[in-house]
Formats: structure tokens, sequence, C-alpha cells
């Protein structure tokens, strides 16, 4: 990834390896002259904290990409910070979003797979903004309830946000319902749903105008499948004329992966695999998708900036402390590989970019590592909120462009079976070590899997996992992946896991098939 500050050495374990004092990160590239908005003490900072489904780093123009437009994205990088390290360490809708809201490693807050539930007590990024005298809000997708998808969620399982326009979880971006407030009726956003739900947050911008501090955050769908956008999105992006990331045309993990599972996939999803697998072995069909997933993107950046121009008609803009990140990446067609839960850059490395001129001078880039579970603390921090015990680390002063505490490694996972990637993919339950150089993956039985070195090879098309000159590098990020396991809870079992899910949420199919089919594969 371009734009990096610095460029870390060889991983190597430690004691506390999660940590690297004293680091640099993005004060390397502060230099003068610092510019800040006037201090204003006499109101707390706005938080708003918007987020899109499924899109990754290589496709925001900041971060690199010529081939659409993202402007609105690309100007709170400029005048704020940029990393270029933040990593979706559970490439998966409801873990990204329970680790965010939570702040907390997916063992200790129980959403450990899709359509899950959360565990009682845990710490709430709302519930620190309320005790701090703030008003919060959602908008949008929520997929942390584990009740179903289109159930009404009661105001005890919101985690303290107050204003409410929510679904679990849709993808019909153009049929898109929503239940508002504590009404258990069901509504339906007008037109396409991440458009009508900019205007609904707009709104809520005004009426809050003059009424104290608030958490805002926009949760919205695309560019998540089936990559649609309106018409005059999608006119712009012609399929024959989308040029595909180099590494789509390798395919020999991919078909290693669909040959060796030892995760057996039930009968009723074989047909799905044949169906996703025509698919992603076509490149027409591929690039269809790259031009959906382009529209999407440039709808989704349409809605960033209608935000921020509401905030600066408010005068609130420099006022408010504005994130833009995603909540995983998505594979399309990379290795041949479909959607995401896999530990390739594609599918973990997100966009984070925050703006908040009163404590940030404008401007900074940090490749100082970052996960989801740092993101509650890092945010909280920038705001003056206290911040409850929780797993992630504050990183503020990674975005304020100041020296201090980062982390050496992330602890990346794919804890379940019962997903998508494992029914098109055949791709067994893994944990990976992502630090600033290199991505090293083993499978939950403990067979190695990947090992890449992302520096010199960005689109990891070579695999140098069991090879004798990397052997003492292996040795060492396989040490250090098994003490990040440890340090998060991480039993590494796919059945006690599974089990555990199940006697949580007796109604999850996927994984009851699974189980199914695991305990009769003899």
């Amino acid at each position: 990834m371009s734009g990096d500050s610095t460029r870390a050495s060889k991983a190597r374990p430690s004691r506390r390896s999660v940590l690297k004092a004293g680091a640099t990160g993005a004060a390397a590239l502060l230099t003068p002259p610092f510019v800040f908005a006037a201090e204003s003490p006499a109101r707390q900072p706005n938080i708003v904290f918007v987020f899109a489904d499924q899109l990754r780093t290589h496709e925001v123009g900041c971060y690199g990409n010529d081939r659409l437009h993202t402007p609105n994205i690309d100007a709170l990088a400029r005048e704020g910070a940029r990393f270029t390290n933040a990593i979706s360490t559970y490439p998966l809708c409801s873990p990204f979003r329970a680790m965010l809201l939570t702040g907390m490693q997916p063992m200790a807050n129980g959403m450990v797979t899709n359509d899950h539930r959360l565990r009682a007590g845990v710490p709430s990024f709302a519930e620190a903004c309320k005790s701090a005298g703030y008003h919060t809000a959602y908008i949008g997708k929520w997929h942390i309830d584990g009740h179903g998808r289109s159930a009404y969620i009661p105001p005890d399982r919101r985690l303290g946000f107050q204003k409410w326009m929510v679904l679990e979880c849709t993808h019909d971006y153009f049929k898109s319902n929503y239940h508002e407030g504590d009404s258990p009726q069901m509504r339906t956003w007008e037109g396409y749903d991440a458009i009508a739900q900019t205007r609904a947050a707009q709104q809520y911008l005004r009426e809050r105008a003059d009424q104290g501090p608030f958490a805002l955050f926009v949760s919205w769908g695309p560019p998540h499948n089936p990559y649609v956008a309106p018409d005059a999105y999608m006119k712009r992006f012609q399929p024959k004329q989308m040029r595909l990331r180099e590494n789509v045309a390798e395919h020999e993990i991919s078909d290693a992966m669909l040959a060796n599972s030892r995760s057996p996939l039930p009968k009723q999803q074989e047909a799905q695999r044949r169906r996703i697998r025509q698919q992603i072995n076509d490149d027409n069909a591929i690039r269809r998708w790259y031009a959906g997933y382009y529209a999407a993107t440039e709808a989704i950046d349409d809605c960033v900036g209608d935000l921020r121009r509401t905030l600066a008609e408010l005068k609130m803009l420099d006022e408010t402390v504005f994130v833009f990140t995603s909540d995983h990446g998505d594979m399309l067609g990379s290795h041949r590989f479909y959607e995401k839960t896999v530990p390739f850059e594609e599918a973990v490395s997100i966009p984070f970019v925050v703006r908040y001129p009163r404590k940030m001078p404008a401007g900074i880039v940090s490749d100082g590592l970052l996960g989801p579970i740092d993101m509650m603390p890092t945010v909280l921090s920038l705001a003056g909120i206290p911040c409850p015990k929780v797993d992630g680390m504050d990183l503020s002063h990674l975005a304020m462009g100041k020296p201090g505490p980062q982390r050496d490694a992330l602890l990346m996972m794919t804890m379940t079976c019962a997903l998508n990637s494992w029914t098109s993919n055949g791709t067994d339950p893994w944990r990976a070590v992502r630090t600033k150089t290199h991505t090293y993956a083993k499978f939950a039985d403990g067979r190695p899997w990947l090992l890449f070195d992302n520096a010199a090879d960005p689109h990891q098309v070579r695999n140098l996992v069991g090879r004798p000159e990397t052997a003492p590098l292996q040795r060492q990020l396989d040490s250090h992946l098994n003490e990040l396991c440890k340090e998060a809870k991480d039993p590494v079992d796919v059945t006690t896991i599974t089990q555990q899910v199940l006697k949580e949420n007796p109604g999850n199919a996927l994984i009851r098939g699974y189980l199914e089919a695991y305990s009769g594969r003899g």
C-alpha cells in the first residue's frame, strides 16, 4: 500500500506482543507548520461515525485507486488522518460490528460468527457517549441481534442507542425495510436505501444542531453484493472496460482449498457451491461485479459528501469527529475466492479515515496497525469521552501525528465454518497474524496455510509457507500467533466454538448443518 509512514522489520515474538512502545507511526510524516482550528471548550465535539459494508481500501481514491472517484472520502483523509494498516480482524459483518461497538474480542463479546447474539454486560460505545451527556443515534444495518434478519429489536438490545432507524440485515437495497423508534411496525426506505438513510441522518443533524453533543452512527449496506446502485451510477461503468486485479488470475490456493478442505459441506449447500464456482471462474462475471461495486462505491461517497455538507451548513463540521470506515473488504474474484472471511488483503484491508481539526493536523498518514476493537477507544479519546475497560487500544495519538505505543501485530480469524466462504470456497476455519509487513495464517487444526511478504508482494501471489529460506520467519510468526490467541482467550477449537454457538442460539441452521455433516464424515 502506498503512503506508509514507517516500515517494520521482520516480526518477532515478545512477552506482550501486541504493543510496541515508542513507535513513531504517523508522526514521521508530520512536518511544520501545524494548522489546528481554535479550541472551543464550550461544546463537546459531536461524533459522526459512518461505515460501508464490504468496501476494501483498493477501491478508494485516497488509497491509490484511480479508476473511480471518491472525492468526499478523499477530502476527509486529506483534511484529517488516513490509516494504511486498518484491518478487519474477523472479516465478516456480525463479528466486526460487535468488536466496533463493544471494543472487545469475539470470545469476550460472544459474536463468534454471523447472525449470532452478543453476550450480556459487554461495554458499549453508545453507553459511553450517553454517560458523557451525548444523545445517540443509529441508522441503517445492525446485524448483531441474532433474532432474525427482519425481527424488531427492542430498546434493551440496542446497546444504548436512542434514535433508532434500523433493520438487522438486508441487501435488497431498493426494497429495504426498517423499524423506527419503539414501534414494531415495518417501514420501507424510499428508493436506494443508502441514499434514504443519509437523508434521515441529515435530518437528525438538523434536529440536533442546537441540542447538545451527539453520536450518530450510519451503517450502509452497499457496496456489498448484489453490487447494485441507482441507474445514474451504474451507467458510469461498463463491465467490459473493467480491469481486474492481477491476482484474479491466481487460482492454485483456491484449487487446493476446494480439493483439501477438512470441513464437510452439507448436501443442501452443494448446489450453491456449484453455482458460485461457475461465476467465480468466469472473468466476465467478475467484471460485472466490479462495475456494480464501483457504482455502489461512488454512491456511498456521495452520501459521505451529503453528510459533510450538512455539517458545514450547520457550522458543525469542525466541531465533529467524523469517521469513515468499512466492516471488511471483498475478494471480488482475487485468487478465485468469493466474498470475504479469508486472510487476504482484499478481504481484510479497510479504509479508516478520521477528521477532527480541533485536535488533528491535516494530512496525517499512519501505518499503525488498527483493528475494530481499537476504533471505540480511539474515537472516544479524540472526543474526550472516558472509555470503559475494553480489549482495544487507544491509538488517537497516531491520528494526531504523535509518537506513542502501537501494536506490532493483529490477530485475524474466521472461527466457524457456516459462512459463505466455507460454502463457496471450501475455507476451513483459520487464525492469522498480520504485521505491518507480513501475513501468516494457519488452519484451526494447526496446518500452516499462507505466508506473504506484503511489502515485497502486495498482490500476495507468492506463498512462502513451508519454504526452507523462510522457516525462521514462519516459526517466529507462528509463536506470535499462538501468543495472540492466548491473549484473546481464543480456544482455536472449531467444535467447542460451534457447539457454544448452537447452545446460545439453537436456531442457527447453518451451524447445525455443519455439526451434522462433521459428525457423520467418517
